[in-house]
């Protein structure tokens, strides 16, 4: 991830003023200020430094009056299309999913033993494993701030080597990035297997590194493709099959580079399904894990395939689906780029999402007694589509009773969720939007209740397939 490094303490701006504060400087409680100045050169400001975005941010009101306060949302006004989003707590999910994006995140942890929270904020450029690869904006000079979380003594002030205790809250950034197509490499020494390898998975990635990453991918290939081994035979034998080996080869267009040794096989996959046609449904356990997009356009695919004809359906930003799949399968994918997500929506449509843009809403009980508790979809087919609906805030609650009180509230719902219309559907049509009526609906969870019409719209018809990110 390509971050330029800062310390807030770096003699040419430590003793500034921060913001409109009197007597506070940016080498004493500028971590914030210097973490987004790292994470705005990201984002093609490669000419910013603390300093400068100091004053930036100073001309356009990006501090509380009279105070050293910031307000990230005004970074927009000074990095075109930069953002920042502030969670509580720890999101370990969400914040893996925004790194195997490319997007750094400014995490929040105490810097100080002593009684309650004194807050220092550091910029998160990687996971390695369980920990995470921060560079921390106090130190000087700044090789000094690469640090690993686990071993820094914010671990030791919580008293733990688990980030979820260290991470006090954190920002999510966003911001537009380029990235450069890697140069192939020059793989072939002339020594080759003495038999082709095929791909055993959709859009099976050849990469200029043994390395997962956006900057080292050179192309993608269909399932069954044939590569040319470029090792000998013994070598070629013992990764082929295995997890985190990587096979040189050559493809049938001359491109030379890496696959993942895991995802190829020595005979083609006879099972592969042809491009645009739905998975085979399945039951959707009552109680199955919830994961939630992260994205907006996030797609429903018929196979982990990110071609167009595999598209099925778009989704908003938090929409809410039902994961086919155990809780440990969903703990180990979410996140993690180039895994797949089996799904279900609020339709009972049913498909793959990329894993690494959504997000854990809660695990369920994916296991017998859930497969026994499952409820067959309440329409077929064949029948005319259902009313869909979505919600037009964050927050808006579904009720038991369609009246606003305390003991009606079922559960909150984020902006985005989906919801079918239960009844009449052409009664709920004439309701939305309108301000006083109230339309019985159902979840993705298969909660039903009430939720305000003034609150939800009838969900727009997917757009056509466009230009879009290939991984979503």
């Amino acid at each position: 991830m390509a971050i330029k490094q800062f310390s807030q303490t770096d003699p040419a701006w430590k003793n500034k003023l921060l913001g409109f504060d009197k007597t506070s400087t940016i080498g004493s409680y500028g971590c914030l200020l210097t973490s987004f100045t790292m994470c705005a050169t990201h984002y093609g400001a490669d000419d910013l430094t603390p300093d400068t975005l100091n004053e930036k941010m100073k001309a356009v009101g990006g501090f509380q009056a009279g105070t050293a306060f910031i307000i990230g949302g005004a970074l927009g006004s000074v990095v075109p299309g930069m953002s920042v989003d502030y969670r509580k707590g720890a999101p370990l999910t969400e914040i893996d999913a925004s790194l195997a994006q490319g997007r750094p995140v400014i995490i929040e942890a105490d810097w100080s033993p002593q009684a309650g929270l004194q807050t220092h904020y550091m910029v998160v450029y990687a996971k390695d494993g369980d920990d995470y690869l921060i560079y921390d904006p106090y130190p000087f000079p700044v090789k000094n701030g690469e640090i690993r979380l686990s071993t820094s003594k914010y671990a030791q002030i919580a008293g733990s080597k688990d980030p979820a205790r260290i991470i006090t809250g954190c920002f999510f950034t966003r911001g537009p990035m380029k990235i450069e197509p890697p140069a192939p490499p020059k793989l072939d020494k002339g020594v080759y297997a003495s038999f082709p390898v095929y791909a055993t998975a959709d859009e099976l990635a050849i990469r200029s590194q043994p390395l997962v990453s956006d900057f080292t991918l050179l192309k993608r290939v269909a399932v069954n493709t044939e590569f040319k081994v470029l090792e000998a035979d013994a070598v070629a034998n013992a990764k082929i099959g295995q997890q985190n080996q990587w096979l040189a080869v050559k493809a049938p267009d001359g491109t030379e580079g890496y696959v993942a040794a895991w995802l190829v096989s020595r005979t083609k996959n006879a099972a592969a399904p042809e491009p645009g046609k739905p998975p085979a449904p399945v039951p959707v356990p009552k109680d199955a894990p919830v994961v939630k997009t992260n994205v907006d356009g996030l797609k429903l695919r018929s196979r982990p395939d990110n071609t167009e004809a595999t598209i099925l359906k778009m989704y908003p930003i938090g929409t809410e689906l039902k994961v086919l799949e155990p809780a440990s399968e969903v703990k180990r994918k979410v996140g993690v780029q180039f895994e797949w997500l089996k799904v279900a929506d609020v339709e009972g449509k049913q498909g793959v999402v990329a894993a690494w843009y959504v997000s854990i809403v809660s695990l369920g009980a994916f296991g017998p007694e859930a497969q026994r508790q499952t409820a067959a979809p309440s329409f077929s087919v064949e029948e005319a589509p259902p009313l869909v609906l979505r919600a037009l805030e964050d927050g808006v609650a579904l009720r038991s009773k369609p009246f606003i009180s305390q003991q009606t509230l079922i559960t909150r719902l984020p902006k985005g969720a989906e919801l079918l219309a239960l009844g009449r559907q052409d009664t709920a049509a004439k309701r939305i939007g309108k301000t006083g009526k109230w339309i019985r609906v159902r979840d993705v969870k298969g909660n039903r209740g009430y939720v305000a019409a003034w609150l939800v719209a009838e969900r727009p018809e997917d757009p056509a397939p466009q230009v879009s990110p290939k991984d979503c």
